[in-house]
């Protein structure tokens, strides 16, 4: 039977074919630089790219110009891909699978501290400093996905066993999670010559392995290829958890930490998230209990047919939708993330004068807020760096996320493409936030 689900549309299709030919050049590249074979490709493959990221996991080497708009253009080119991918596999398209993604942010973010504050061995810590620490964590989502998906479809297995072999599957991941990376912290410069001790890592990475029986009855919410990725999130962030645990107990007999920071950048974004969902929650509330998700189209209908229909129900999505959309986490998670990394980045430039912004086009919004306080005689000590500009940006990027999320229409069939969009949102402004705000409370 023809099944619309599993068509590959045009769009997917050329992302695809293009993602394919940017990786062909790019290991091309390095294998003809590998071999000693002096070319332009190889040089500009390193120039841009490879060389910034050596530098960083060693000095913090920052970004280019080439290589941030060439990252922008592939992670949009990768979300319409995967978009289509997951469509293909049946995987759910609803939010609750953001939700089940949420750990791993939290879990990239713990990674890029444990980076900074140079516990890794050097293999390891090129893996942690972007972008190769987004496809390392692409790579721990696709094996317990992978893992989880394969469990799910064994039609075999009952309830009872599934949720065993769950369990089983996300104590090989979290314990594999810390072998690696204890391995490799164990025998790092750092930890030697600072005599830090692992015992908290080790403790931690206990409690990851049995996180599926504490964390129960928040398993029940999530199908099994959810609950999988769930669990191995917040067991991996528990892993790296242990290990910064174990930096701040040991490696600093008198740690100076600073606690203010996380209060405020983590507080402020959790009340605004929590503000949203309370406004919103009744109208989606109202348009769940018929089935309906505002902007999500019914099967087979196009935008086109939707905006020219005329029915009682379109009325009534359209009275809610704008409240509706405040209490999805597609929304709401990626607004708050957008605040977070905002106050992060003001409050760690204006009140920890060792820390600078390394992204390009952030320090061009920077040194716009900088002119703008040396045209307006603008001496405020809150205001002085000229970062209040680059979180006030912050701030209208989240509110173009409620508007863009609040007009759009997505055909049933683009739905997955509506979910990691908001995830591609959510990763770029809450990871970089939460490694921030860890770096500000360590000091490293």
């Amino acid at each position: 039977m023809h099944n619309p689900l599993e068509e590959w549309l045009d769009y997917e299709k050329i992302v695809i074919q293009a993602l394919t030919v940017i990786c062909g050049f790019f290991f091309l590249g390095v294998a003809l630089y590998e071999i000693s074979f002096t070319n332009p490709l190889s040089d500009f493959v390193y120039t841009y790219y490879l060389d910034p990221i050596i530098g960083e996991s060693t000095g913090d080497s920052g970004y280019n110009m080439i290589n941030t708009m060439t990252y922008g253009i592939v992670l949009a080119m990768f979300v319409l891909a995967l978009s289509g991918w997951l469509r293909n596999l049946g995987v759910d398209g609803s939010d609750t699978t953001l939700l089940a993604l949420l750990p791993f942010v939290l879990w990239a973010a713990f990674g890029e501290v444990v980076e900074d504050a140079r516990m890794f061995g050097d293999f390891i810590s090129s893996w942690f400093v972007s972008p190769g620490v987004h496809f390392q964590t692409a790579a721990w989502v696709i094996i317990s996905g992978g893992l989880g998906y394969s469990l799910a479809n064994n039609d075999s297995l009952d309830k009872e066993e599934k949720d065993r072999r769950v369990n089983s599957l996300v104590a090989l991941i979290v314990s594999s999670q810390f072998i690696i990376y204890a391995i490799s912290i164990d025998g790092s410069y750092v930890v030697e010559s600072k005599d830090i001790s692992l015992e908290l890592m080790f403790l931690f990475s206990l409690i990851g392995i049995s996180i599926p029986y504490w964390l129960k009855n928040v398993g029940e919410h999530f199908d099994y290829l959810q609950r999988t990725v769930y669990f191995s999130g917040v067991g991996g962030s528990l892993v790296l958890f242990g290990a910064l645990a174990s930096y701040m107990v040991t490696a600093n007999p008198e740690p100076n930490l600073t606690f203010w920071p996380v209060l405020v950048v983590v507080g402020v974004p959790v009340i605004l998230a929590f503000i949203m969902f309370r406004q919103g929650a009744e109208a989606a509330s109202i348009l769940a209990d018929k089935g309906i998700v505002a902007g999500i189209l019914p099967p087979g209908m196009t935008e086109e047919e939707y905006l020219a229909s005329e029915s009682a129900e379109k009325d009534l999505i359209e009275s809610l939708r704008a409240k509706a959309t405040l209490a999805y986490p597609v929304v709401v998670l990626p607004v708050a993330g957008q605040l977070l990394d905002g106050l992060a980045t003001w409050i760690g430039i204006d009140a920890f004068p060792d820390y600078s912004e390394k992204h390009v086009l952030s320090q061009k919004v920077i040194d716009g807020g900088l002119w703008v306080n040396e045209k307006l005689g603008i001496e405020n000590s809150l205001l002085d760096e000229g970062v209040w500009l680059f979180t006030i940006l912050k701030l209208l990027i989240g509110g173009i996320i409620f508007w863009f999320y609040s007009i759009a229409n997505f055909e049933h069939r683009q739905q997955h493409l509506r979910l990691l969009i908001g995830l591609a949102l959510m990763v770029v402004g809450m990871a970089p936030g939460l490694r921030d705000v860890g770096r500000l409370m360590l000091g490293v």
